[in-house]
């Protein structure tokens, strides 16, 4: 059992919503880890859950997010980052300008490393992305993906509305059951 969790990302609407979820002592760190390049997301997750483990030398929730153009494979997948980074959402949306296919997966993985146990909460979200950015809200490329089911991208809609549709939703929710069985175990214990 751990007092604290860190949650290692650069990006503080993340930790907003992860306190939305996890009812459980949460110290944010802004690290620039060192990602390996693969398209396979629990290998980035468990390499960055470890990376982040030997800064803090304490139990470390890191997440890794994904967005398949189907059309183009497993690309970006989980080097969105780095595509949005480049190109932004607008450049992102004419990557499918010659594809009649414009259906998209996004997914999550996060990883809580405590040193010695991995454990990793994995959701995705089936969508289509957008023909031109859309919408204020969120951050990333929330813009430019639509839920399936759904006419708006996750920067129009309001925040109960994002909430259901995320695909970080069923893992949050999954790593905070986790960490109340966790818990409750523990005090059972003592």
């Amino acid at each position: 059992m751990f007092d604290t969790l860190t949650y290692v990302t650069g990006n503080p609407g993340k930790v907003k919503r992860f306190s939305h979820y996890i009812d459980y002592p949460l110290l944010h760190k802004d690290l620039d880890l060192l990602e390996i390049q693969s398209l396979e997301p629990a290998e980035i997750i468990e390499h960055k859950a470890r990376e982040a483990y030997k800064h803090i030398q304490a139990p470390v929730l890191v997440e890794d997010t994904s967005l398949q153009f189907l059309a183009l494979g497993k690309l970006p997948g989980p080097f969105i980052k780095w595509f949005y980074a480049e190109l932004g959402t607008e450049g992102l949306c004419k990557l499918l300008t010659e594809s009649q296919d414009r259906s998209a997966l996004a997914s999550v993985h996060i990883g809580l490393y405590d040193g010695h146990v991995l454990s990793i909460f994995t959701s995705a979200c089936e969508g289509t992305i957008a023909l031109t950015p859309r919408g204020n809200g969120g951050f990333g490329w929330d813009p430019i993906f639509i839920p399936s089911g759904y006419h708006q991208t996750w920067a129009e809609m309001s925040e109960a509305e994002y909430l259901a549709t995320s695909m970080s939703t069923q893992a949050l929710q999954d790593l905070a059951t986790y960490l109340n069985a966790t818990l409750t175990s523990s005090r059972v214990r003592q």
